[in-house]
């Protein structure tokens, strides 16, 4: 029994923002429509028939909708975040002037990482820059979300290695 989405999604909206409220605020957006797409399924694929209220079963969706995207993005705390780099690796260097304007080593760093990179790892970086997850990314480009995610870790690496803290 399919149910009416649009009063759906203006009810179990908050309970969304709620789910994903721990988790960081980058892959909120993501999530967001993760949590919707499960209470789009929940809605079309809900049958009362079988026993279970509507309002628990939704939740259920949504929840498992959300905690499996979550785990596909693989938050792990000890890798560094890169959404304060910039949005494009062409405007890189004039981001980081502005933001990091009293650091000329980080800024000679970046500059320097940059020719280390490999063309997969560019276009990995400039699609991750602009918000996406890994799972896009790898939709994007043609390849596993594994390769997307492994090629994260030698830009974090790379850039670990080469940004002084």
């Amino acid at each position: 029994m399919a149910l009416d989405f649009t009063s759906a999604h203006e009810q179990y909206l908050p309970f969304i923002q709620a789910v994903i409220s721990s988790y960081p605020d980058r892959y909120r957006e993501d999530l967001t429509q993760e949590g919707l797409w499960g209470l789009y399924l929940g809605c079309c694929a809900y049958d009362p028939s079988r026993g279970a209220p509507f309002d628990a079963y939704i939740k259920v969706c949504i929840r498992n909708r959300v905690c499996s995207a979550a785990r596909r993005y693989a938050f792990d705390s000890h890798l560094v975040p890169l959404e304060d780099v910039g949005s494009d690796l062409s405007s890189t260097d004039a981001l980081l002037e502005e933001r990091y304007a009293e650091s000329d080593a980080v800024r000679e760093a970046f500059r320097d990482l940059q020719p280390r990179l490999s063309d997969l790892e560019r276009k990995v970086l400039v699609l991750y820059l602009s918000g996406r997850s890994s799972v896009a990314i790898a939709n994007q480009m043609g390849i596993s979300p594994k390769s997307a995610d492994n090629a994260m870790t030698r830009i974090k690496q790379k850039i670990r290695d080469f940004i002084p803290y």
